[in-house]
């Protein structure tokens, strides 16, 4: 295998590397929004006067 070569392919490995993080950060991030959402949508009033809101898809 020619030097040229082999760095090229160590450098698509390292590219391939950071764009698979940056996809798994994303997914991560998704994951956690979605949670919080899903946390938000159950509302329970602060004061004993009204009643609980639980919705549930």
């Amino acid at each position: 295998m020619d030097v040229p070569y082999a760095i090229a392919a160590e450098t698509a490995l390292a590219r391939q590397n950071v764009a698979l993080s940056v996809i798994k950060q994303n997914a991560q991030q998704a994951q956690q929004v979605a949670k919080i959402l899903e946390e938000s949508i159950t509302v329970t009033p602060a004061s004993g006067r009204g009643g609980r809101l639980d919705i549930k898809a």
